[in-house]
């Protein structure tokens, strides 16, 4: 439609209504407080009828929401998606982090539970975690042999990470324990890491190709944790799904193999 066109609908609503919906230079309108009230009712309802689409469509289209933590999405995920969308081209996938997230768009959501949780309905084990300590090779090098004595770096999202590597390597009350670093988020801790800061916990699948490449040195090796990563069908019964989990399944074969 031409500008013109868009005007003169605009014009018809608004003396429909009985209100200026825009004010301001025609050539740079801004909406009025009544017209900011009916934006947010509409787009509420647009939203009601793309939810109705999808059920009666049975998640046919070629948008596919993904739900997952942040890190995992950053780390993980992305670096890898490139071999789906591949295989898939005619998929948009679009990634969902924040937990404040309309849910009623999810088709897959990928989630961390404890080892002895019954899985969600429609779920299936993705691969167990593994932790481990990981340090800058030249920061490691600088403590010689007490590498255990380090800064070290903690991520708020999982306070308990340190205690539970300790406890599953049998390292606790170890040595002396050197000055503490906390950071919002487990993706911040890991680029702390790899710029020298400290030493850290870590999930094997976010730096395995840091580890890999010597970015990162894990002097203790990797161990199972208490937690396992799943992937919860949100959507049953669409191709797209079913093509998205058989991928994501395949890349978390790939990644058990440590080296």
């Amino acid at each position: 439609m031409t500008h013109g066109a868009v005007s003169r609908h605009v014009s018809h609503l608004e003396a429909f209504i009985g209100t200026a919906l825009f004010e301001g230079a025609r050539s740079r309108p801004k909406l009025t407080a009544e017209g900011q009230v009916f934006g947010f009712a509409l787009t509420a309802a647009f939203d009601q009828m793309e939810d109705a689409l999808r059920i009666i469509g049975r998640g046919g289209g070629g948008i596919l929401d993904v739900a997952c933590l942040s890190t995992f999405a950053m780390r993980w995920l992305i670096p890898r998606l490139h071999s789906f969308t591949a295989r898939h081209p005619r998929y948009d996938v679009r990634l969902a982090t924040d937990d404040r997230h309309r849910r009623s768009h999810i088709d897959v959501q990928i989630m961390v539970l404890p080892l002895e949780a019954a899985l969600p309905e429609n779920s299936s084990p993705l691969f167990q975690e593994k932790l481990g300590l990981v340090v800058a090779p030249s920061l490691a090098a600088e403590a010689h042999a007490d590498v255990l004595a380090l800064p070290r770096l903690e991520t708020r999202t999982r306070p308990d990470a340190w205690r539970e590597w300790a406890r599953l390597t049998c390292t606790e009350g170890h040595g002396e324990i050197g000055a503490t670093r906390i950071f919002d988020h487990y993706h911040m801790t890991i680029e702390a890491a790899l710029n020298s800061l400290g030493i850290a916990i870590a999930p094997w699948h976010l730096v395995a190709e840091d580890v890999a490449c010597g970015r990162l040195s894990a002097p203790f090796g990797f161990v199972d944790s208490n937690y396992v990563y799943a992937v919860q069908v949100i959507r049953p019964g669409g191709a797209k799904t079913e093509h998205f989990v058989k991928w994501l399944k395949e890349a978390a074969r790939q990644d058990a193999q440590m080296p």
